[in-house]
């Protein structure tokens, strides 16, 4: 067993520092640099992808690389700093399950930090059209409408808003950095968003009769969303009724019957 955790840790160690004495010196440039070359290293290039993809979508602005390498790290460093304990007697079961598991964790919560952030931006969108529709009927342009409709809804939307602009503000087509940012974001009412001020920027369409149409076709679409959470939430609150009010209804109610039966039959 000792031969075993010992070759466990070289091994640990060899995943988690190709260069050692980067690590050693703490210098975070280095360590970096040294986690990119392990996510490079030990993860395949359909894997990196998709974890660009997440990392947009969860607006992080990391390498691929480096979150693997982190990932693996973490798993590497819960390995060495295991193996010492079990010469106090820590069961090797533990090792068996933490490894594999702090392995997923990062994924699983990029995925709900990802998630959380798509839901935050598809709320923000009914009134986003709304606002951005009104500044265009004001007559303001394209970009100052965006901007001012951004700003007024905070949140993922103006973050990824501010990105088109900035990508606009150095020279990026603006209808080329819409669609990048639809892509990025991967929600479907954003998308449809993109593609109607797009079609409008490059063929000329008057884009604030356009907006107050695909304004009033997002708010009936919340009105039915909201809607729909209510049905559901009728149906939801079904049990903790049941459990909270008829159950001790039926049993205020049914308590005297109960002792009157109990006191007929000698109980």
């Amino acid at each position: 067993m000792n031969q075993v955790a010992l070759a466990s840790v070289f091994a640990a160690l060899a995943i988690l520092t190709p260069s050692l004495k980067n690590v050693l010196n703490f210098d975070s440039r280095q360590v970096r640099e040294t986690l990119c070359r392990t996510g490079l290293k030990w993860v395949s290039e359909d894997e990196r992808t998709s974890l660009a993809r997440k990392l947009a979508q969860a607006g992080l602005e990391m390498d691929p690389a480096y979150f693997a390498g982190l990932r693996l790290a973490l798993v590497a460093g819960t390995v060495v700093l295991l193996l010492p304990l079990m010469a106090f007697g820590l069961d090797f079961f533990w090792l068996v399950l933490l490894a594999p598991l702090l392995y997923f964790v990062p994924n699983m919560w990029l995925n709900e930090k990802a998630g959380d952030r798509k839901s935050a931006i598809r709320l923000s969108l009914a009134d986003f059209s709304v606002l951005f529709s009104t500044a265009l009927s004001a007559g303001a342009d394209l970009p100052l409408a965006l901007t001012e409709a951004a700003r007024s809804v905070g949140g993922p939307l103006a973050e990824e808003v501010g990105r088109v602009m900035r990508d606009y503000g150095v020279g990026k087509n603006l209808a080329d950095a819409l669609e990048e940012m639809a892509e990025r974001c991967d929600v479907d009412e954003l998308r449809a968003l993109a593609r109607v001020i797009v079609q409008s920027y490059r063929y000329g369409a008057p884009l604030a009769e356009a907006m107050k149409s695909h304004a009033a076709q997002m708010r009936m679409v919340r009105r039915y969303e909201i809607m729909e959470a209510a049905g559901k939430l009728s149906v939801k609150i079904t049990v903790p009724i049941l459990l909270c009010m008829l159950v001790p209804v039926m049993m205020t109610i049914g308590f005297p019957a109960v002792v009157k039966l109990m006191e007929a039959f000698n109980f």
